[in-house]
C-alpha cells in the first residue's frame, strides 16, 4: 500500500514512488501492463525509490450514501484525498517527509524509457512544479512560463491557481490573441468545475460583432445550453434556446427540432409550443426523418398516438438505411402505446356504462 511505502521511505531516504491506478481501465492496465511491467525499469525503480501501487479497483465501496465521482474517489484513497490526485492514472513521487516532489500525469503516453528519464529528471530537480514556479518568478511577464505554469498546474489539479494565472493573462492588451483564448478558457473552466454561468455571460457581453466574435459567441451560447441540459434546468434551456434563435436571426430547423424534442420531453405543460416549433422546423424540411420523429415524440405525449404512428412510418420511410432499425424501434413503441392506451380507455368505458346502471 502507498502508506507502506511511505513510512519505508522514511526508514530509507528514498523517495515514495506511488502508482495510482485503476486497473479496471484501459489506460491504467496499459500502463500496468506494458509500461512498469519493463524488467529494466523495475530494476530502476527498486533501485532509487520506494515503490508502491494504489488500486482503486479493488478499493472497498462506500458502506453508505452517494458522492459525486470526484468525492468518491477520495474518500476511498487517502492518496488521492492528501495529494489531491482527480485522474487516474498518475504516478506520485513523495518525499520522506511526506510532501510531493512532483507527479506524473498521463502516464500511459509515455513508453518505459521515457518514464526512467522523467523520473530521472524529477530526482534531478528538473522539469518539476516548483523549479517551474522558480523559473516563472524569475521572469513573471513571460507569457509562455506562465502558460506552462497553467498546463502544469492543470496537470495537479490545482483549481485556484490555474483561474488565478488565466485571469492574469485575460488581462494582457500586448496579446490579445492570447488574452481572449484565457478569458474563454478561465469561463469554461468556472462553468464546468463550478456550474458558475456568471464568466460565460460576462465574456459574451464585450464581444463585438466581428465574425470571429460572433463564432464565439454562438459556442459560448452552446456550452450554457449545454449544461443547463446536464443539470436539468428546463426553464434555463427553453431561454437558452429562445437566446440562440434569436442570436442568429433565423429560425434554423434543427434547432427548432432540439427544441422542441426538449419541450416535449421535459415539459409537460408546453405541448402546444412543441407541436408548432417542430411544424415550423417540418415547413423549412419536410423529408428529414429527425423532424418526424420530434413531431411523433410530441403528438404521443398528446395521446394522438394514431398521428405518431403515421409520423413514425413517414420518418422510416425517408430514412437512410443505417437509421431504418431505430426508426423501426419507434414505430413499434408508438403501436404498443396505441394498444395500451385503447385498452385504457375501452375499461374507462366499460366501468362508466356499468356505473350508469
Amino acid at each position: 500500500m502507498w502508506d507502506d511505502a511511505v513510512l519505508a521511505s522514511q526508514k530509507s531516504g528514498k523517495p515514495a514512488l506511488v502508482f495510482d491506478l485503476d486497473l479496471v481501465d484501459s489506460n491504467s492496465i496499459k500502463v500496468a501492463r506494458e509500461v512498469i511491467a519493463d524488467k529494466g525499469l523495475q530494476a530502476f525503480i527498486r533501485t532509487h525509490f520506494e515503490p508502491a501501487l494504489n488500486d482503486f479497483a479493488v478499493d472497498p465501496p462506500p458502506s453508505v450514501g452517494l458522492d459525486s465521482l470526484r468525492n468518491l474517489g477520495w474518500r476511498l484513497s487517502g492518496l488521492e484525498k492528501d495529494y489531491f490526485i482527480s485522474v487516474r492514472p498518475a504516478i506520485v513521487m513523495i518525499a520522506p517527509d511526506k510532501k510531493e516532489m512532483d507527479r506524473i500525469v498521463f502516464p500511459q503516453q509515455l513508453n518505459s524509457g521515457q518514464l526512467e528519464a522523467r523520473l530521472t529528471e524529477i530526482l534531478q530537480g528538473k522539469n518539476t512544479i516548483q523549479s517551474t514556479i522558480a523559473e516563472f518568478w524569475q521572469d513573471s511577464n513571460s507569457v509562455e512560463k506562465r502558460q506552462k505554469l497553467i498546463e502544469m498546474f492543470q496537470e495537479r489539479s490545482k483549481y485556484d491557481s490555474v483561474l488565478y494565472h488565466l485571469q492574469v493573462l485575460g488581462k494582457r492588451n500586448d496579446v490579445p490573441d492570447v488574452a481572449k483564448e484565457a478569458q474563454i478558457r478561465y469561463a469554461y473552466l468556472r462553468l464546468q468545475i463550478e456550474g458558475n454561468t456568471v464568466p460565460i455571460e460576462d465574456l459574451m457581453s464585450k464581444l463585438s460583432s466581428t465574425p470571429q466574435d460572433s463564432s464565439l459567441h454562438f459556442d459560448l451560447l452552446e456550452r450554457l445550453l449545454e449544461h443547463f441540459q446536464v443539470i436539468k434546468r428546463v426553464d434555463s434551456v427553453s431561454a437558452t434556446y429562445e437566446r440562440i434563435l434569436k442570436f442568429i436571426h433565423y429560425r434554423d430547423p434543427d434547432i427548432l427540432n432540439d427544441y422542441a424534442w426538449h419541450l416535449a420531453s421535459y415539459s409537460k405543460d408546453s405541448m402546444t409550443d412543441a407541436y408548432a416549433m417542430i411544424n415550423e422546423a417540418l415547413s423549412k424540411d419536410d423529408k428529414e426523418p429527425n423532424y418526424y420523429d420530434t413531431r411523433a415524440l410530441v403528438l404521443g405525449r398528446m395521446h394522438r398516438f394514431d398521428e405518431a404512428i403515421r409520423d413514425e412510418e413517414t420518418a422510416l420511410s425517408y430514412a437512410a438505411k443505417s437509421d431504418k432499425e431505430y426508426f423501426q424501434t419507434q414505430l413499434s413503441y408508438y403501436k404498443k402505446l396505441k394498444a395500451e392506451y385503447d385498452k385504457l380507455e375501452a375499461q374507462k368505458s366499460s366501468k362508466a356504462h356499468a356505473d350508469k346502471k
